[in-house]
């Protein structure tokens, strides 16, 4: 499993897109990054957060694609792919995640707006659990076996989601980020950087205790 250290904090690097490149490449990893549409934090709203990561790793089983790592914040989403024998070209598939959790986002959008639901927040306190069965859970989290449940966990400097920002018809950016991996360095770097971007906002003090990080089997 993964180890990474609290600091220093990675930088963000620039893009490496490949001219004529071949992202049907089955070999090959990417790192993606999409941002929301004036970067407002519409994923925190745990409900719609929750909807667009299934969305996202459910592309596993019907695409036979691989998502090695991601991480879901309340502006943006990062996320490590391969297409592996999927047969599917990388823009074909961003193509089609950005139309399905747009859809995801329309409806709970309707929702907030029209039907006055509440927006769904992580808990201000959290209930502890009995000392014996932390330790077995906190084992299992450090160990990125587990991963702690949203509603369970006090996330810190959590932005303040409001209705109004749900008016938009548009959940993500036009433009979207990516960075073919180049080496070994490349992909520990980038795997670091996924995992210390909630640390790095404040929303946890380590990052296997952030509910929207995983990384999938090597």
């Amino acid at each position: 499993m993964p180890h990474f250290s609290e600091s220093p904090h990675p930088t963000r690097y620039n893009s490496l897109r490949l001219p004529g490149h071949d992202y049907t490449s089955p070999s090959d990893l990417y790192f993606i990054t999409m941002v929301t549409h004036e970067s407002r934090p519409l994923c925190g709203d745990l409900t719609l957060a929750k909807s667009i990561l299934r969305i996202l790793l459910g592309a596993e089983d019907k695409l036979k694609i691989r998502i090695r790592a991601f991480t879901l914040l309340p502006d943006h989403l990062h996320f490590l792919i391969g297409m592996g024998d999927s047969g599917t070209a990388l823009p074909s598939f961003l193509g089609r995640f950005k139309s399905l959790t747009t859809r995801e986002y329309w409806k709970r959008s309707r929702e907030i707006v029209a039907m006055n639901r509440q927006i769904e927040l992580p808990p201000r306190k959290v209930a502890r659990s009995n000392p014996s069965e932390s330790r077995q859970i906190l084992q299992a989290v450090m160990e990125w076996r587990a991963t702690i449940r949203p509603e369970a966990i006090e996330l810190k400097k959590w932005p303040n989601v409001k209705a109004g920002m749900f008016l938009s018809k548009q959940l993500w950016q036009e433009s979207m980020y990516d960075h073919v991996i180049r080496n070994d360095a490349d992909l520990r770097e980038t795997l670091k950087y996924i995992a210390m971007n909630p640390v790095k906002r404040g929303y946890v003090k380590v990052p296997q205790f952030y509910p929207f990080t995983g990384f999938g089997l090597d």
